[in-house]
């Protein structure tokens, strides 16, 4: 039906299905709404950020690596607009959501925000991602021999390598960020490794025997460690973040909504008190009451993302 690039979503049909009304975006271009035919062709029909036209925007491309087990994946890469010849700048490593999310060719204004204050931006589509093959789906799962932590987290680093081996990345001005299953990753990561200098985790889960019934943990039952808490007592031990939470050097903020029903907020609570017990670097947790798992209220979000940038830009 349709061969352009971006990302789009049809939103409403005419009765007679001849027309549709749909929005496109892509990395530089936030979502308009256009109406299409089915006969063919669109006619955009809103202009909602004419002031984009005045903003330095990060340049991208799309990039690939191998990493473990041979699995090709891939990611978009942010660089600044000005960044110079042979410049090496601060890499922010961004996390998806899901494990099935993905990072798809469409407008986040982060990525853009983070080029302005001069950093590059890594988003893998590590396994565990959708939109590529049922292999790199399913990449992450016990029916595969993998699990949470395991392939994806190799997958984030050696797309790390890959960019400081391109001369793009500082490799001592290394962050990472993510949400949801961002936030599992990410805080699995730096308990893994000391080479990031900030972290910033939001709505995530660090110990999986307590998050088993308050949370939504189905997929984890069944794909991604598999067995319950009674039958797989060292699995769900070995791959929860707050077991290893000793090894954790890497100044870390945790943000959390009071009212995620999803990934629990005593997780970051149980997490907090960790990493401020052991005292091996420095960690702050803001809590935002009446929010869910992602964030609803415009002052909420402006807080978020303020002090997630104060906090990469402190470190």
């Amino acid at each position: 039906l349709t061969d352009l690039p971006g990302t789009l979503r049809v939103e409403s049909f005419s009765e007679d299905f001849e027309h549709y009304a749909y929005t496109l975006s892509d990395y530089r271009t936030p979502p308009d709404v256009w109406v299409g035919s089915m006969s063919g062709g669109g006619v955009r029909v809103t202009d909602a950020n004419p002031q984009i036209d005045e903003f330095e925007l990060a340049a991208m491309e799309v990039i690939q690596w191998q990493s473990k087990d041979e699995m090709v994946i891939e990611g978009l890469l942010h660089v600044p607009a000005d960044r110079g010849p042979g410049e090496r700048v601060p890499l922010m490593l961004n996390i998806h959501g899901g494990p099935a999310g993905v990072f798809a060719n469409r407008w986040s204004s982060r990525y853009h925000v983070y080029a302005g204050l001069g950093y590059a931006s890594l988003s893998p589509n590590v396994r565990g991602s959708r939109s590529y093959t049922d292999a790199l789906r399913e990449g992450n799962t016990v029916q595969q021999g993998d699990g949470i932590g395991f392939g994806d987290y190799w997958d984030l680093m050696n797309g790390v390598d890959r960019v400081i081996a391109d001369g793009i990345a500082d490799p001592d001005r290394l962050a990472l960020r993510g949400w949801s299953y961002g936030g599992i990753l990410g805080g699995w990561t730096i308990t893994q490794t000391d080479r990031f200098k900030a972290a910033s985790i939001g709505a995530g889960v660090y110990d999986w025997t307590s998050e088993y019934g308050p949370g939504f943990n189905n997929d984890v039952r069944l794909w991604h460690i598999g067995g319950t808490p009674w039958n797989n007592p060292e699995g769900y031990r070995n791959q929860s973040a707050l077991t290893h939470a000793e090894n954790v050097t890497t100044p870390t903020l945790l943000i959390h909504g009071m009212r995620d029903t999803t990934d629990t907020e005593q997780q970051s609570m149980m997490f907090y008190a960790a990493l401020r017990d052991i005292g091996n670097t420095d960690v702050r947790y803001i809590r935002f009451p009446r929010e869910p798992h992602g964030f609803r209220e415009p002052r909420h979000q402006r807080t978020r993302d303020v002090e997630e940038i104060r906090w990469m830009q402190k470190y």
